[in-house]
């Protein structure tokens, strides 16, 4: 299977660093607001993707630093690309392949796919992001998004060449 012609790309205006947030649809409601105002995803996305997360958890056991990759169906989509917000304070996320199970996750991937096969050839890239426990913690210890844009990206780039 060939990689998708679709680039991912983390724009600027899509990162929110320290978010307040208190529970996951709380996170994802106000990640997926700023995908809604900048044209990524429709309106429809952010009660998908808190239903989807409740059914399918995505929340990863990522060293150092709790991940989670919350998503919708591309019906909800507008074009692709990945908002990322650093929490104030670690919320809890049920575990990808264990329901029962959740973690404290500090850092929040939001995906806009387009097209349903790109989903894993993304996931795969920004593996290189959420299993390297120092790039994680630079993630979440910068204060401007200009820098967590640049390296997400970056790593993207890396991976997909």
């Amino acid at each position: 299977m060939d990689a998708p012609a679709v680039r991912f790309q983390v724009p600027e205006e899509l990162v929110v660093v320290r978010m307040p947030a208190a529970t996951m649809p709380e996170v994802i409601e106000r990640l997926g607001n700023v995908m809604v105002a900048h044209g990524y995803v429709r309106p429809s996305y952010i009660h998908a993707a808190i239903y989807r997360e409740e059914t399918c958890p995505t929340g990863l056991p990522t060293p150092g630093l709790g991940t989670a990759i919350p998503h919708a169906g591309v019906e909800h989509t507008l074009k692709p690309g990945i908002a990322i917000a650093t929490l104030a304070q670690p919320v809890s996320f049920g575990e990808l392949g264990d329901p029962e199970s959740h973690l404290d996750v500090s850092i929040v991937f939001m995906l806009s796919v387009t097209e349903p096969e790109a989903q894993v050839y993304l996931l795969r890239s920004l593996m290189s992001v959420y299993r390297d426990e120092a790039a994680l913690r630079r993630l979440y210890g910068a204060i401007d998004p200009a820098i967590i844009a640049s390296e997400v990206n970056a790593a993207l780039a890396q991976s997909s060449s």
